[in-house]
């Protein structure tokens, strides 16, 4: 996102079970643990990410904001941002897609990211898999996409080259930084890095 001109969130696409769609890791002293927002999904197996209701009878808001307490209270930022992360877990959401952006808003401020951000369904792009995103920038007015290294595996670049748009590739590699308990664990949240690093987390990106 921070190395984009605009970030564009696929939410008019299936949504998966069992992904980082709506659960993500956090660090604990036992290695990680994963904080999970639960979904309406019974009956509903061809629902888009926008469609998606949570599950509030569970109380997961507070299940969640007591385990990020627990496993972070020792990390160097956590009370710098714990404001926010209280405000963030003490609103109303009704779909995911509602808390995915809150969740992302307070990260972008977290690592001061100023990019603008816009949804896939906002465009009324009906083509599927690599077209479905060589239109989305064509769309945006886009003449290059960024994409992580896993999507090489499935994305077409003949699609993009024949509308113009010029392929990027990211390829990412975690670098070890202090977490709140010995060791490293890759691949954590986003949150992990910003309350363990904080203004430098960045640097890490």
């Amino acid at each position: 996102m921070r190395a984009a001109d605009l970030f564009i969130c696929l939410d008019d696409v299936q949504f998966e079970k069992r992904e980082f769609q709506n659960r993500n890791r956090i660090r604990t002293a036992r290695g990680w643990q994963y904080l999970t927002a639960p979904v309406i999904s019974k009956g509903r197996f061809s629902q888009k990410i926008n469609e998606v209701e949570l599950d509030n009878s569970a109380g997961w808001r507070a299940d969640h904001l007591r385990a990020i307490k627990l496993n972070y209270a020792r990390a160097p930022f956590f009370k710098e941002h714990l404001p926010g992360l209280e405000a963030l877990y003490s609103r109303d959401y009704r779909l995911l897609s509602d808390l995915a952006l809150s969740t992302m808003d307070f990260l972008k401020d977290g690592f001061a990211i100023k990019t603008p951000v816009k949804f896939s369904s906002e465009f009324k792009v009906e083509e599927a898999s690599s077209a479905r995103l060589a239109r989305l920038c064509a769309a945006a007015g886009a003449d290059e996409y960024l994409s992580g290294a896993g999507a090489k595996a499935y994305l077409d670049p003949g699609v993009f080259s024949f509308a113009g748009i010029k392929v990027l590739w990211q390829d990412f590699a975690p670098r070890q930084y202090r977490q709140a308990f010995p060791g490293f664990e890759p691949d954590m949240s986003a949150l992990d890095l910003l309350l363990n690093c904080g203004p430098a987390a960045g640097d890490y990106l």
